[in-house]
């Protein structure tokens, strides 16, 4: 296993270096993470070594790059780092800092059925919390609606439709208490009754004009038929 996260972590920083156009040399390969250079300890020389026995890296000189498989785990790599980045972000409230250390050690544990999940849970989301881009999955090429709810912010709610609500994603503390003193808890049926001029939710006998930076924080499950 520890092997296994020294390679990925190197792919991950071969990726990053693709994905900002800078040449990865071994004497300065840095991990998106970690601001040293990578490949210093022996531990990780070792895994240099495995990831290219394997055929996931190549070398020219000094220069290392991707092979068409190691472009592809690395893919599944990043796509797991910025996916859980974003759960810890989005729906548990985690400070940034601590967000990024636990998706660094939370995206090794990740199978892909889990991977998929949570990019269901988050709606596909396409960026990072630092707006890099999410490698797209399977499950974001057939979204799968007809299988699992699918959970979205209110906003893309249309007139009329029912959903129920799943969390409250704002990060303003007064806000989500408001909004929880209302009656706005998870499990809570809503209806979007109207999207202009403001938005206009129904819950029980309830009816609440929200702005859209606010709507967009409240995140639910489609109804099903």
């Amino acid at each position: 296993m520890q092997l296994r996260r020294q390679v990925e972590e190197i792919l991950e920083a071969l990726w990053t270096a693709e994905e900002e156009r800078r040449e990865a040399k071994q004497d300065s390969l840095v991990s998106p993470h970690r601001t040293e250079p990578l490949l210093q300890t022996a531990e990780m020389g070792v895994a240099r070594e495995e990831a290219e026995k394997a055929g996931l890296i190549a070398s020219r000189g000094m220069v290392l790059t991707l092979t068409e498989e190691g472009r592809e785990m690395a893919c599944e790599v990043v796509r797991r780092h910025r996916l859980a980045e974003r759960l810890f972000n989005d729906v548990l409230d985690v400070e940034q800092d601590e967000a990024e250390s636990s998706a660094c050690r939370f995206e090794h544990l990740l199978s892909s059925h889990a991977t998929a999940n949570i990019c269901i849970l988050l709606g596909h989301p396409l960026t990072c919390p630092h707006g890099k881009p999410i490698p797209p999955g399977e499950c974001c090429r057939r979204r799968l609606e007809e299988t699992r709810p699918l959970v979205l912010p209110a906003s893309r709610l249309k007139p009329g439709e029912k959903a129920t609500l799943a969390y409250l994603g704002s990060r303003v503390r007064d806000r989500l208490d408001r909004l929880t003193a209302l009656g706005l808890v998870p499990g809570t049926a809503i209806t979007m009754v109207q999207r202009r001029p403001s938005f206009l939710l129904r819950f029980g006998e309830t009816e609440l004009a929200l702005d859209e930076a606010i709507v967009r924080e409240i995140y639910v499950r489609r109804a099903v038929g």
